[in-house]
């Protein structure tokens, strides 16, 4: 299993059908909210994209190249988020994008803010890989944190990753069928509650 989830396991493109499976889209919209849809995810060429649990629901458009905006509603603080992401440079070979997200919130508790990190595809087989790391500063504090996190599927049908927000750890379960995906995610490792999502 160790093998399986190691990045050095898989194949960097091994060919260009596999290489057109690397969106210039980024999986991880908004690193710091769990609510932003990387346990519900999906490739697609669709410009919308909905995602909710009981944390709350975002609404994303892609329609733009490399770049994401989002409209979140985060259920326990009550506040209405605007996120924005943009790919600053795209994945390429052996190269990692890099992106770059941004976010205001109606109600200042501090789960917005600005981040950078990279993003890397693997795939082997049928088998993908995605994981991406780097540094956010939320709103009103002055601290640098780390985010990371990882989605890995067997088959390209159900997946299992984690996706740590610089505080908290938010492990998930997702099941794929057409343009909609199902799952469970484990909020903050305290809490579990189902996760939906829908490309239109």
């Amino acid at each position: 299993m160790l093998e399986l989830l190691s990045p050095a396991s898989f194949t960097l493109y091994p060919t260009i059908q596999a290489e057109e499976q690397a969106s210039d889209k980024s999986q991880i919209f908004c690193p710091i909210c769990v609510a932003n849809g990387y346990a519900s995810g999906i490739k697609s060429d669709q410009d919308w994209f909905f995602a909710a649990n009981s944390s709350g629901g975002a609404l994303w458009y892609r329609g733009i190249d490399r770049v994401q905006l989002g409209a979140v509603y985060h259920q326990g603080s009550r506040g209405l988020r605007a996120l924005a992401g943009y790919q600053l440079v795209q994945e390429s070979g052996r190269a990692p994008a890099l992106n770059i997200s941004y976010g205001v919130q109606s109600q200042e508790t501090g789960t917005t803010g600005t981040s950078l990190t990279l993003e890397k595809n693997f795939f082997r087989g049928i088998e993908s890989l995605n994981v991406f790391g780097g540094v956010s500063r939320r709103t009103g504090e002055t601290t640098n944190r780390a985010v990371y996190g990882f989605k890995w599927s067997p088959n390209d049908r159900w997946f299992i990753g984690n996706q740590f927000d610089g505080i908290d750890h938010n492990p998930f379960f997702q099941i794929v069928k057409g343009d909609k995906s199902y799952g469970l995610l484990y909020t903050a490792t305290k809490k579990i509650s189902l996760t939906f999502g829908i490309s239109f």
